[in-house]
């Protein structure tokens, strides 16, 4: 059994992170002084050149993965949802990634290419991309401003690289990209999607500032909620807020209609913000089991086991632990289960703590009001527990730390870095 350590920031807390599974100090350090300080590359699914679409792999700089793909579909005049992508990438990192696009043939591409994007390869697709086609994700990250000796700095790597392989791998919480770094919301405006308050979910989306997004967004937010005129606020709201921009032109057009101004969203966004609830609570679970246990190498009864692929990715079948306290084999994995529109049995470890964690949120899935925003058939999320970082490499240099690894798809570089920086302030030291 593993020490784990509790987390000292507000911001972990509220997303649910609340432990650490290692009890080393921590470097210290800051996240992406520079650009180029994160480096992020998708692995491919192994598959064909050949097919209907078109796949093209693009270098993007210091932009979202939905915003890429906006100006893709400006660039080529199709509809966004013509256009596929395997997973969204760090917004401030130059990330090399995959979209599917549906273009005439021998289409030129040679224009759509700019500072922030620029495509590098073209090649031949069957089928879109689709969240989740990967085989994970390879990163070169530099941490600067580290304030300790070099060889300080290289014992709590080495310690907290020997700590989490007693843990049996690094916790796999959902890290804070999921919801988001400027305006960590997206959690809360998913529990009242699943509430049913649409009318406190849009305001939320629309009406609520945050510390750290800009000047001019949290100007346009304040005037909103002080007024509720919409008409006047379109005018305020910068056009680079597209999609808040297209949710106060349908509720000028129709006032209080609150559900059809959250409708006319796409829906992978709306996916996105009922997702990070359900990421909320696994996070909480995911916590509460390390304080307990104290390892992820312990199976508990009704634990949902699974083998792992070359990349750590869990593959079916799946099984379920029929009694406690055994130990995972190596290239096995420990699955958890958080239910949206399913209603499921209170049996095993993880279950009775997950439900126990929504009947404390006033929650008890199915949740039907994702019906009403076109999420029906949206089970839950189905999640390994932990993950171990492949292709692992490190080197120290004055005041800086440059690691290299490989990590299973929906896994995060920043829970990673997390247990090796143990930043106070995440927003500050660059996460």
């Amino acid at each position: 059994m593993v020490m784990v350590l509790g987390s000292k920031s507000k911001l972990d807390i509220s997303l649910g992170i609340e432990v650490y599974g290692t009890s080393t100090r921590g470097t210290g350090g800051v996240l992406r002084k520079r650009l180029e300080d994160f480096v992020v590359e998708e692995v491919p699914l192994h598959g064909g050149t050949s097919g209907n679409l078109t796949l093209l792999v693009v270098e993007k700089k210091g932009i979202d993965t939905l915003t890429a793909a906006v100006m893709l579909s400006k660039k080529l005049k199709i509809p966004l949802r013509d256009i596929g992508f395997a997973g969204l990438k760090d917004t401030r990192s130059i990330s090399l990634q995959r979209f599917t696009v549906k273009v005439p043939e021998n289409f030129d591409f040679s224009s759509i290419s700019n500072e922030k994007l620029k495509v590098i390869g073209i090649y031949k697709a069957k089928k879109h991309l689709r969240p989740g086609m990967l085989l994970g994700n390879s990163f070169t990250i530099t941490i600067r401003d580290i304030n300790l000796p070099m060889n300080e700095v290289e014992g709590i790597v080495a310690e907290t690289l020997s700590q989490l392989d007693v843990l049996g791998g690094v916790p796999n919480f959902y890290g804070y990209q999921r919801f988001g770094i400027n305006r960590p919301n997206t959690h809360i405006v998913g529990k009242l999607l699943i509430k049913g308050d649409y009318e406190k979910a849009v305001m939320e989306i629309l009406a609520t500032p945050y510390p750290h997004e800009p000047k001019s967004h949290r100007e346009a937010r304040t005037f909103l909620a002080e007024t509720m005129d919409f008409k006047r606020a379109l005018k305020k709201f910068p056009k680079s807020l597209i999609f808040e921009r297209q949710m106060i032109k349908w509720l000028v057009k129709r006032p209080n209609d609150y559900l059809g101004s959250l409708r006319v969203l796409p829906k992978y966004l709306l996916t996105l913000h009922v997702d990070a609830y359900l990421s909320y609570i696994f996070n909480k679970a995911l916590s509460e089991r390390l304080r307990k246990l104290g390892s992820l190498r312990k199976v508990m009864e009704g634990d949902i086991i699974a083998k792992c692929d070359a990349y750590g990715n869990p593959v079916r079948p799946t099984s379920i632990a029929k009694s406690p306290h055994m130990d995972l084999k190596e290239d096995q994995v420990i699955l958890a289960f958080v239910p949206a529109s399913v209603k499921v049995r209170v049996e095993g470890y993880m279950s009775e703590l997950i439900l126990s964690l929504f009947r404390l949120e006033g929650l008890e899935p199915p949740f039907n009001s994702l019906e009403d925003l076109g999420l029906h058939g949206r089970l839950g999320l189905l999640r390994q527990l932990a993950f171990k970082p492949l292709n692992l490499s490190y080197a120290v240099e004055t005041s800086a730390l440059t690691v290299k690894f490989t990590l299973p798809k929906s896994s995060y570089a920043t829970t990673f870095l997390r247990e090796i920086m143990k930043p106070e302030d995440p927003i500050a030291a660059g996460f």
